[in-house]
């Protein structure tokens, strides 16, 4: 298999291929030519006018005029290359080099058509360039592009320590910054982020199920009739969703349940609005012409031009993904709440913290913690970053989005939601097994299925370390 890369359309679900089955892509021939005609355009355009990057310097070096013939274009990358921090793993590297290489088939940037060929080749060989975790601010990933401009003339080693030679042995000056003038790094990691946080979503759902009839809630909530009241289908969808998976799963034994229980359809139906609005963002970056500046028109129709502009700035992308992590700490926090009533004879009938008898073990009564550990680390991570703003580069640049710490706090969000989806549903399979519930006893064939999974957990209820257990719900979770 091979994806077409055209500049025009890019699936995540193509980007998720690239990044973790190291599938090989290939660009179209319309979108070398696409490439070729701006990269004409461009410099048509430089003969006549000043082009920031092309024939002057940048940031605060901008009203410098570039000498014909000078070495800016590698001075500019290697100087821009320095960043620090943990070493970035490589799926997050594939996935940005696959979308930087969409964004240039998109053909804003006026690059030489021979520098997108070559990144194509560095990706399929998995020569990926050593990126660490700091040095974007959200306004384009300049040391992780110019630190892959580095790699592919084979001035840095590889992530695997080589040096790659199959790669440039020559950047032009006006080819430097069309180059790193991209956020393709902080897409890379909201694009995974995003993709694993919708699969932990739905296994979250489905986990909250199981707490529900393990507590023997009221599907009343989430009635149609009480769907057909609310102003957002996607809320009125998750309604839908949780009245499937908890209808006739038992007897209800309160008139009206607490809100971890009663409004679970509600959060449901949040969190997938805000998915499905990330998804549509970050599909249309993926294939965006935001680098500065913008090539725009062509020789051949006579309207070639450039357009200085500040698209680059990733402030929508910061601000949607503060809104995420933000509703995942609510939804979470209602996570905790279901733990602490599974662990309560009040609500299960059963013995405090689902312990094997009344004599004084504590059963789960830790998983309790090690959730309410998790929730604190969603809770910091929703705190607003598109708030956040700096001055930099004598003035210059002043502002800045911090997508980039958006999407790595989102990484760290969907970490923490695993493990609180694992300890809740060890406590309501634990939970479940103490009231006799099989499989049968689930409508719904994807409880029942779910359920069916979730039994591999170990059935034993005495005191004992239970990190096991937890490695098995993550386990269970991930599949």
């Amino acid at each position: 298999m091979v994806i077409d890369i055209d500049g025009l359309h890019l699936s995540l679900e193509d980007i998720i291929s690239v990044a973790r089955q190291r599938t090989e892509v290939q660009l179209t021939l319309g979108a070398i030519e696409r490439i070729t005609q701006a990269h004409k355009s461009v410099a048509a355009t430089a003969r006549s006018r000043p082009v920031y990057g092309f024939s002057t310097g940048v940031g605060a070096n901008r009203s410098v005029h570039l000498s014909s013939g000078s070495n800016h274009g590698l001075n500019l990358l290697r100087s821009h290359a320095a960043d620090a921090g943990q070493l970035l793993d490589a799926p997050t590297v594939r996935a940005m080099l696959v979308i930087r290489l969409s964004q240039l088939a998109a053909a804003g940037s006026g690059i030489n058509p021979q520098i997108p060929l070559a990144l194509a080749t560095m990706l399929n060989a998995n020569a990926l360039p050593e990126l660490r975790e700091f040095g974007g601010i959200g306004t384009s990933d300049l040391p992780a592009l110019a630190g892959t401009a580095l790699t592919l003339l084979g001035e840095r080693p590889t992530l695997d320590g080589s040096i790659y030679s199959q790669g440039l042995k020559d950047w032009a000056t006006e080819d430097a910054l069309p180059f790193i003038s991209s956020n393709a790094l902080t897409i890379a990691r909201s694009v995974l982020a995003y993709y694993d946080l919708k699969v932990i979503n739905e296994q979250s759902v489905l986990t909250s199920a199981l707490s529900f009839v393990a507590l023997s809630g009221n599907p009343e909530p989430f009635s149609p009739a009480v769907a057909a009241c609310l102003d957002s289908g996607a809320i009125a969808e998750g309604y839908r969703r949780i009245f499937d998976l908890v209808r006739n799963a038992g007897t209800p034994v309160r008139l009206q349940d607490p809100f971890a229980l009663r409004t679970m359809a509600q959060l449901t139906g949040n969190v997938a609005e805000e998915l499905a609005a990330t998804e549509e963002r970050l599909t249309r970056l993926v294939v965006s012409r935001h680098e500065n500046p913008l090539v725009i028109g062509t020789v051949a129709e006579g309207n070639n031009d450039i357009a200085h502009h500040g698209l680059f700035l990733m402030l929508g992308l910061a601000k949607r993904l503060d809104t995420v992590r933000q509703i995942l700490a609510t939804n979470a926090a209602t996570c905790l709440r279901r733990i602490s009533f599974l662990c309560d004879p009040e609500y299960t009938g059963l013995h405090r913290f689902l312990a094997q008898d009344g004599f004084g073990q504590s059963g789960v009564m830790v998983i309790e913690y090690v959730a309410a550990a998790a929730l604190s680390r969603l809770r910091s991570h929703a705190q607003p970053v598109s708030q956040q703003s700096v001055v930099l580069s004598l003035g210059v640049e002043d502002d800045a989005s911090f997508a980039s710490e958006a999407a790595a706090l989102l990484v760290g969000s969907v970490d923490a939601l695993r493990v609180m989806t694992a300890c809740e549903m060890l406590c309501s399979v634990r939970a479940l097994r103490q009231l006799g519930v099989d499989g049968e006893h689930f409508l719904s064939l994807e409880t029942r299925e779910f359920f069916s999974r979730a039994l591999d957990l170990p059935e034993a209820m005495e005191d004992r370390d239970l990190r096991l257990d937890l490695e098995v719900a993550q386990r269970i979770l991930g599949a």
